[in-house]
């Protein structure tokens, strides 16, 4: 009778956790470049097919061009995803525009072209006036005028509830042209967190999937600071969401929205 206990108990105490998360607020979900695993990353599609996805955040990269348009795109070159081999920053948007930016993920994307932030904010601006559920704006800031993004988005209704992930210096420069911003730099270790939080007072950290713990988590959430990660390439995957539902952390990155949506509905589906 003991062992049949045991073996009934054991499986309880695993799905435990993840029950009782799913009955107070799962992470949102940020959609890392757009739904870049079926569609080309940060262009108008993977914005679209991440939205209906289900995607909470869209997350671009955002980077300025040689006269001074704020355009969509990772790399500091165009080579990767457009075949121009020149960086973004010395090239001017008009030569952008020629450019297919989905070509090299499949001949039904060619007509993919490398968005502008403004166009962007266009897209949610109108889905969300469609919406009850507002898709926000996770900026990466990889090398941004910081008037012309925190301009835009004020313009758009976007900018109270977006979040500006960058290196310091930019963090700061964004709060200057908008004092409210929510912004979130790299968690540097535990160590070295309580002087950056003095200084930047962050809306929330970035934190590696791999120095995810409950500890860890815990830590930030007792300086009031939200806990953000990115469960991308190897651990883009149901067991890494599940222990981030686990651990209570704010937002899950990921490039399969789909996966992590599938996820949040089998725990819903086990508490009824």
């Amino acid at each position: 009778m003991t062992k049949l206990l045991f073996i009934l108990f054991v499986p309880l105490l695993i799905t435990l956790p993840l029950c009782l998360e799913a009955q107070g607020r799962l992470p949102l979900i940020s959609a890392h470049r757009g739904a870049s695993r079926v569609a080309p990353e940060n262009t108008r599609a993977a914005f679209v097919m991440a939205i209906e996805q289900g995607a909470d955040f869209i997350e671009i990269d955002v980077r300025t061009t040689s006269d001074g348009q704020q355009v969509i795109v990772h790399d500091k070159s165009l080579k990767r995803t457009t075949g121009l081999n020149a960086l973004v920053s010395d090239t001017d948007y008009l030569t952008i525009t020629a450019l297919s930016a989905g070509d090299w993920f499949g001949k039904e994307f060619s007509k993919e072209k490398v968005p502008t932030l403004e166009q962007v904010c266009e897209l949610l601006n109108a889905e969300n006036n469609k919406r009850t559920h507002g898709i926000m704006l996770y900026v990466d800031c990889k090398a941004i005028d910081a008037a012309s993004v925190t301009s835009l988005l004020k313009k758009y209704a976007l900018i109270d509830s977006a979040i500006f992930y960058g290196d310091e210096k930019t963090l700061l420069d964004i709060r200057k042209h908008f004092e409210g911003a929510r912004i979130m730099p790299a968690f540097p270790g535990r160590k070295e967190a309580h002087e950056l939080i003095k200084k930047l007072q962050p809306y929330a950290l970035d934190v590696p999937y791999s120095e995810l713990d409950r500890v860890t988590v815990s830590f930030i959430h007792s300086k009031g600071i939200k806990v953000f990660s990115d469960l991308l390439g190897k651990d883009d995957h149901p067991g890494a969401y599940r222990k981030a539902i686990e651990y209570g952390i704010d937002l899950i990155q990921t490039d399969d929205v789909h996966a992590v949506r599938k996820i949040y509905d089998e725990l819903k589906t086990h508490d009824k």
